[in-house]
C-alpha cells in the first residue's frame, strides 16, 4: 500500500524494516510459500529497477523473479522493447531463509552467455506470506514482490506508477 501511495523511497524503506523487524525472521526457505514466480513492485537498488537506464530502455512490465527451491534454481526476467532479457542462477541454501546465489547464465533476447564464475551473491528472505516477500540482496538491498498468480494486475500498477516517480 505505501509503495502503492506513492510515498518518497526512504519512506517506502523505514515501513519495509519495520515488517522486517515485526517478521522476527519467520520467512523459511521450506515455506510452500516461496517457490513460484515473483513480480518486483519496488527495490532500493536503481540498477536492478533499470532507473540508470534511458526511459526506452526501462523495463514497462515489472521485472519477475521465479524461484524453484527444490532444483535449487532461481530465474530472472525483465521485458525491454519486447525482448525478454534473463539471468539464470543456482540456488543453495545457506540459512534457514537465506541462499547463496551462483549466476550461470545470461540471455539478451535469443543470446545466451554464460556468467563470470566469480560472480555471486546471496538473497535471504525476510518477510513472506501468501501475497508477498519482502527480501534482502547481499549488497543489502532490499525487494518488494507480489506473487505473480495472484496479483498480476496490482503488481503492473503499481510497477507503472512507482516509475513515474523516477
Amino acid at each position: 500500500d505505501i509503495v502503492k501511495s506513492g510515498a518518497s523511497n526512504d519512506d517506502v524503506l523505514t515501513a519495509v524494516q519495520s515488517v522486517e523487524r515485526l517478521s522476527l525472521g519467520d520467512a523459511k526457505l521450506s515455506s510452500p510459500l516461496l517457490p513460484g514466480n515473483w513480480l518486483m513492485v519496488w527495490t532500493t537498488s536503481d540498477s536492478i529497477a533499470g532507473k540508470t537506464r534511458a526511459p526506452l530502455f526501462q523495463t514497462p512490465p515489472p521485472p519477475e523473479q521465479h524461484i524453484d527451491i527444490e532444483n535449487g534454481r532461481a530465474l530472472n526476467a525483465e521485458k525491454v522493447l519486447g525482448i525478454v532479457n534473463s539471468v539464470q542462477a543456482d540456488i543453495t541454501p545457506a540459512t534457514k531463509n537465506k541462499v547463496n546465489v551462483q549466476f550461470k547464465k545470461f540471455k539478451v533476447g535469443p543470446v545466451g552467455f554464460n556468467a563470470p564464475e566469480g560472480l555471486r551473491g546471496e538473497l535471504s528472505v525476510t518477510y513472506l506470506d501468501d501475497d508477498m516477500r519482502i527480501s534482502r540482496g547481499d549488497k543489502g538491498n532490499a525487494f518488494i514482490l507480489l506473487r505473480e498468480s495472484n496479483n498480476r494486475d496490482e503488481a503492473n500498477e503499481i510497477w507503472k506508477e512507482w516509475r513515474k516517480s523516477w
